[in-house]
């Protein structure tokens, strides 16, 4: 079981670079587009809160034909459930060796 959750803790650190890759790019994006403010408060979000990443994916999801950025924007959704899943199983995998679920 540990070799298990080791290797899902793994994918989850994997995919949340590949995540922040994603951000990254949606807010070159927004720079490219002339986006300015709402770049701005995407990055002032994100360094006082970590609420800017949600304002990002949204923002690249309402302005995908803007950006056409479609693949990457799926792409990144994709990521994101993957990652959300490996956690999860992760999760249960944790409480299961400590005998929570039973």
């Amino acid at each position: 079981m540990e070799g298990i959750a080791l290797v899902l803790m793994g994918l989850c650190w994997l995919l949340g670079f590949i995540n922040v890759i994603c951000f990254i790019m949606v807010l070159v994006k927004m720079f490219h587009h002339e986006d300015v403010g709402l770049a701005g408060l995407t990055l002032l979000l994100t360094v006082c809160s970590g609420v800017g990443v949600f304002l990002g994916f949204v923002a690249g999801w309402m302005n995908v034909a803007k950006y056409d950025a479609m693949r990457l924007m799926g792409f990144w959704t994709a990521i994101s459930f993957a990652q959300f899943m490996f956690a999860v199983a992760y999760a249960l995998i944790l409480l299961q060796a400590e005998g929570v679920l039973n």
